[in-house]
């Protein structure tokens, strides 16, 4: 059984290669695991993680569609959303359309974690490491877990 390790993160620590704090913490739960694969949530190739997997010869993979992907899957953007309650409701600040713009988001995100584990699941390797935003963690958890993945929460917030 494939074993998936779930980091929650910021997406501005995937992205920040000033200080090492973040690299290092991947670095160390690679090793804590014995990591053969890195799956990331993130819409650049231009990431500490990304790096880590070619400074260590790791099979990588951005399991985030990207913006051609979303539209063939029929995912919609957050603007989109927004953009979407703002001419249903001529406002986005209203209860109502706020609530119907939270629950058009949490479908997105849903959708989106759909593909992720498609992603995952084509993956070679036998021990996942997936870094994600925060807020994804629960969900997908619960969803890789319905898959039959073995799932490890190393960490839900690193900040």
């Amino acid at each position: 059984m494939t074993e998936v390790v779930l980091v929650g993160t910021l997406h501005s620590k995937q992205r920040d290669k000033e200080t090492t704090n973040f690299s290092n913490y991947i670095k160390e739960t690679i090793t804590k695991y014995d990591i053969d694969a890195l799956a990331e949530e993130i819409d650049i190739h231009d990431s500490v993680v990304f790096d880590i997997s070619n400074e260590l010869n790791i099979e990588y993979k951005i399991i985030e569609p990207n913006e051609h992907e979303r539209i063939a899957l029929g995912i919609d953007s957050l603007n989109q959303i927004e953009f979407a309650i703002l001419m249903l409701f001529d406002d986005v600040e209203s209860v109502e359309a706020k609530s119907e713009c939270e629950k058009r988001k949490q479908q997105t995100y849903r959708e989106r974690e759909q593909e992720w584990l498609k992603r995952v699941k084509a993956m070679r390797g036998q021990r996942i490491l997936v870094i994600c935003g925060a807020a994804h963690i629960t969900t997908f958890n619960q969803l890789l877990k319905k898959s039959n993945f073995n799932v490890i929460i190393e960490c839900s917030l690193w900040e």
